[in-house]
């Protein structure tokens, strides 16, 4: 199969070269101002030619590179159904504003978001006239399943919950398909990820172990078992549990930031240092769909760095505080 791919993961790699590595977003955190900042962005060819990116309107900037990346990638690859682990939050994002705003009789039009496998606007059309023919099984499970929920409740985070287990049982779904090692990999630890930040937010909130088993996502390497039998542990000792796992230090240090200060700033940058070396094996793959899914997730996270240096210069961030939070980069 990788054989296939021998022209897309040549555009691959040379678009790899434009990524911001560590030393390109340090002169964004050290510029003397926001325009400096906007200026190595446009060295890294983000927003079109010849625009000027500016200050004010840089969280539109960066949605639209969001937007670039996916339709690159479909252009290289466009039957890889490998690429719908990514485009899925998406849908699933525009189902839950859809269906939110519904039950509070607001438009959420204006709060949805390209890049998923479903336009926007058509979208709009099936939540509306409640025709799921277009949907996957997990994305009419979730919005059925979501109906029945508000009218019974009437609130709308639950559909928040039921929208992300049923998401990501979409992916886990298209990955197990893929029948590829890697693929199926990288979203085990994605999902991994999201267990253990939920599982340290839920204990910081007081919330006992059966509240945290409603909201694990099932398809991850370390089992909802692992979890529940440390939840009354310090998390020092937790961490040790997972001593074998890609998150082990994510854990412990973010462990330990939370316990001293009340912040999941770290954990949560740990837990993406976690998948960016993960998906650095794919560097050393000549030819297949794995370069092609280490760019996105390493162009996924300089968009998130970029948007942490922009947003933390804005709001008057010490520099230094700004670098600890970046994300570790592919190159």
């Amino acid at each position: 199969m990788g054989t296939n791919y021998v022209f897309a993961c040549a555009r691959v790699r040379s678009n790899e070269r434009n990524l911001l590595n560590k030393e390109k977003l340090g002169i964004m955190v050290e510029a003397r101002t926001l325009e400096d900042a906007c200026k190595v962005l446009q060295d890294a060819q983000y927003g079109n030619e010849g625009e000027v990116i500016q200050p004010t309107t840089y969280e539109n900037t960066l949605v639209r590179e969001s937007d670039k990346l996916y339709a690159f990638l479909h252009s290289l690859a466009p039957d890889a159904g490998e690429f719908k682990i990514f485009a899925y939050p998406f849908d699933y994002h525009n189902i839950k504003v859809l269906l939110k705003a519904e039950a509070l009789e607001m438009d959420g039009t204006g709060m949805l978001m390209s890049g998923g496998t479903v336009a926007p606007s058509a979208m709009s059309a099936i939540i509306r006239e409640r025709n799921l023919m277009a949907l996957t099984s997990h994305m009419k499970r979730a919005v059925e399943e979501s109906l029945d929920t508000l009218a019974r409740t009437r609130d709308p985070q639950v559909v928040d919950l039921i929208c992300d287990r049923e998401c990501y049982a979409d992916i886990v779904e298209i990955a197990e398909k893929s029948g590829n090692r890697f693929v199926l990999g990288y979203v085990r630890l994605l999902i991994d990820t999201i267990n253990l930040k939920t599982f340290v937010r839920c204990r910081k909130m007081g919330q006992n172990w059966n509240f945290f088993s409603g909201v694990f996502l099932a398809g991850g390497n370390i089992s909802d078992k692992v979890f529940i039998g440390g939840y009354d542990e310090p998390i020092q000792q937790f961490a040790v549990r997972l001593t074998a796992t890609a998150l082990a230090q994510a854990a412990e240090e973010g462990g330990v930031s939370i316990k001293e200060n009340g912040s999941f700033t770290s954990i949560e940058k740990l837990c993406d240092d976690a998948l960016i070396r993960y998906v650095k094996d794919a560097k050393y793959i000549s030819f297949g769909i794995e370069p092609l899914i280490g760019y996105a997730v390493a162009k996924q996270m300089e968009i998130k760095s970029v948007r942490i240096i922009l947003a933390g210069k804005t709001a008057g961030i010490p520099t230094a505080l700004i670098r600890e939070r970046l994300r570790e980069t592919y190159g």
